[in-house]
C-alpha cells in the first residue's frame, strides 16, 4: 500500500514579476487539481509579504507526485522560475503526525 505524500512549495517573486508569478501559479492549480492522485493543491500568499506564495500539496503516493513533476506545466514553471523568483523554488516534504502516531 502506498503512503500519501504531503509537501509545501515556496516561491518568492521578483518584485516586477509578482503578478505574473501569481497568474502562473493560479493556472497550475486549475490544471493540477485534475491530475490523478492529487489529494489537494492549495495556493496561499504570505500574510506579511505578498511576494511569497506557497503551495500546500497532498498526493496519493510518491508515484503520483513523480508523474506530476514530469508534466509540461510543471517543467515550464521550473524552467521559468529563475526569471520569476528571487531564490528559485523551495520544496519541503512532510508527514502528518497525530496523537496516536508517536
Amino acid at each position: 500500500m502506498s503512503q500519501n505524500l504531503f509537501m509545501c512549495v515556496r516561491f518568492k517573486a521578483k518584485p516586477e514579476r509578482r503578478d505574473e508569478l501569481q497568474a502562473r501559479l493560479l493556472e497550475m492549480v486549475e490544471i493540477t487539481v485534475k491530475e490523478e492522485g492529487c489529494l489537494f493543491y492549495d495556493l496561499h500568499v504570505d500574510r506579511d509579504d505578498e511576494s511569497i506564495f506557497y503551495f500546500f500539496e497532498g498526493w496519493a503516493s510518491q508515484g503520483a507526485h513523480d508523474i506530476h513533476g514530469q508534466t509540461a506545466h510543471v517543467q515550464a514553471l521550473v524552467a521559468d522560475a529563475p526569471g520569476l523568483t528571487v531564490d528559485g523554488i523551495r520544496l519541503e516534504f512532510m508527514h502528518k503526525i497525530s496523537p496516536t502516531s508517536h
